[in-house]
């Protein structure tokens, strides 16, 4: 057998056919990498308002056994609340008391724009109803919790851009 004849029955990818199959792979990454961070970004801004929504959810349920439960927000680019029963819990260290302390370092891009303090005592929470906390993404996105007037907790956008909420 000739060695041309072999070289010719000698199959694979040359290196310019890889170098083209690399180049378009990384044009379609820089493609779908701005459309994956402003996915996650609205994954981070939907789980911090599903989480406050639960945590004022379980407050008003604890409430409702006889203790009072006091929530305090502190908004702002360093935000954060804590959930306990001693009114005015720091939530900026980890406080004596406290049941719960989320932060944002919790929840990197996500910024609480608006939160007002709250506190829950049995019958007394079917009078509230008000704007607990309002998040914002580094997207731009919003997202509102708030309490309805029977005290349950709910999310909604004030603008149409985040999808699966109402808008408020």
């Amino acid at each position: 057998m000739s060695t041309s004849k072999r070289r010719r029955d000698v199959r694979g990818f040359t290196l310019i056919e890889l170098v083209i199959v690399l180049g378009v792979l990384a044009l379609l990454m820089s493609m779908t990498l701005p459309s994956f961070g402003e996915a996650v970004a609205r994954q981070r801004l939907k789980s911090v308002a599903e989480e406050l929504a639960l945590d004022l959810g379980e407050a008003r349920l604890e409430s409702q056994r006889g203790t009072v439960v006091h929530l305090a927000l502190r908004p702002g680019a360093d935000w954060c609340w804590a959930i306990g029963p001693t009114p005015g819990v720091d939530c900026t260290s980890a406080a004596a008391g406290a049941t719960k302390v989320v932060r944002a370092q919790d929840y990197p891009g996500v910024t609480m724009s608006a939160g007002a303090s709250s506190s829950f005592g049995g019958r007394e929470t079917l009078a509230v109803a008000s704007t607990a906390a309002e998040f914002v993404s580094s997207q731009g996105q919003t997202l509102r919790v708030h309490m309805t007037p029977l005290g349950r907790a709910s999310v909604c956008a004030p603008q149409s851009r985040v999808s699966d909420y109402p808008r408020c």
